[in-house]
């Protein structure tokens, strides 16, 4: 019965939430944060979970536990990262998921290759900072009850070794709460990916969103332009669905990449929001849906410029159809900031926030009905209240 009422709550929220974005208001929810890339609301815990890129320090990086209130709290230090090419941009911890007791930390591309002789070619790296780049970690929390805020965790230069061999790192004892830390899957770091003019030239893995369904993970890669797999009962990689170059309309380089930047399960539907590659034109980005059964993609939202998320409603209630798109930037070559848009049907957005600077990804708070956007640049996190 507690349950019951629980969800009834939770839809009568929803359905105002749906009805009250005709004003909003953003502001800095947290500040200080080492590149904030992926969010998620834990709703059970009633906190965030965050992947922090990091800083220019190797190997410096974390998942932070966020709590309502505003407190960043450290749940797992010290993962891997390293400079990405070709600008050198940190990359780490690219993207969470929780299931109960089980937390699964997508690590990104790092150093694990270095800009080639040539303009967009790529040379694998003989000294990555770490073992563990375009991999899956799976931390499970061994105490039972205990709230993931007493956790602080952090991994040592010895860990990384240790977890690519295929060993199971203990973390906590001596009085603190214990956990499990072991690889669910190891992508290879790059592909081979000749080049007329550089037949060495490689292209890296970068995995950048997941989710999970029964008991498959599903990864983005933003490098392979791929959606690959990880059965969690035997280990097996795969590869779901590939997204091929695209023609350029106009002037440039001949082909465009289709680049998927996240993951959303609704349903037996996998939202994927797709970036492209240069020339970033306007209104070529957008959501694609993936039948699970049949493989079959389409369509769910086109018209955008750089989409970096996507969050429909009816992951948490049946009969809410608005569906939230993030944008990196509304203009990539000029550099213009990000926006967030509601729409009502495939056909009819609305602007709800067009200050966002590099927003990556967002989190729905209930019951306050707000939205969390990261901000990967800025090192904060942004609160959209959504207010009547």
């Amino acid at each position: 019965m507690r349950n019951i009422k629980i969800l009834a709550i939770i839809i009568l929220l929803l359905a105002s939430f749906a009805t009250l974005t005709k004003a909003q208001t953003t502001s800095t929810f947290v500040a200080g944060m080492k590149a904030p890339v992926k969010i998620i609301y834990a709703q059970p815990q009633g906190y965030f979970l965050v992947s922090e890129a990091g800083d220019t320090a190797p190997n410096n990086v974390r998942v932070s536990i966020v709590t309502t209130a505003g407190a960043r709290l450290t749940l797992l230090d010290g993962l891997p990262s390293g400079p990405a090419a070709p600008n050198n941009a940190t990359s780490g911890p690219s993207a969470v998921w929780l299931n109960g007791d089980t937390l699964y930390i997508v690590i990104g591309a790092g150093n694990e290759v270095l800009n080639g002789p040539f303009p967009g070619t790529e040379i694998p790296n003989p000294h990555p900072n770490s073992p563990l780049f375009s991999s899956v970690l799976e931390l499970r929390f061994h105490s039972t009850g205990v709230p993931l805020d007493n956790y602080n965790y952090q991994l040592l230069p010895a860990d990384h070794t240790r977890l690519a061999n295929g060993e199971t790192v203990v973390l906590g004892g001596k009085g603190r709460p214990i956990a499990l830390l072991r690889v669910a899957a190891n992508f290879p770091d790059f592909t081979p990916n000749p080049r007329p003019d550089f037949p060495a030239n490689v292209r890296a893995s970068n995995p950048f969103g997941v989710v999970l369904t029964a008991n498959t993970l599903y990864i983005a890669d933003a490098s392979q332009n791929m959606i690959r797999t990880v059965n969690l009962t035997n280990g097996a990689i795969g590869t779901f669905f590939t997204y091929p170059p695209r023609p350029n309309p106009v002037m440039g380089p001949p082909f465009i990449e289709a680049v998927p930047s996240g993951l959303r399960l609704v349903g037996n539907q996998l939202l994927v929001p797709l970036l492209t590659g240069f020339p970033f034109l306007p209104q070529f980005a957008e959501i694609r849906s993936i039948d699970l059964s049949t493989g079959t993609d389409s369509q769910y939202i086109g018209g955008l410029t750089s989409a970096i998320d996507v969050l429909p409603l009816s992951i948490f209630c049946g009969f809410c159809h608005e569906v939230y798109t993030l944008e990196f930037s509304t203009s990539m070559l000029m550099g213009a900031p990000g926006r967030l848009q509601r729409f009502d049907s495939p056909t009819t957005p609305t602007v709800i926030a067009n200050n966002l600077i590099s927003p990556t990804s967002m989190a729905l708070q209930l019951p306050s009905r707000d939205i969390f956007v990261t901000e990967i640049f800025t090192g904060r996190i942004i609160r959209v209240t959504l207010a009547p």
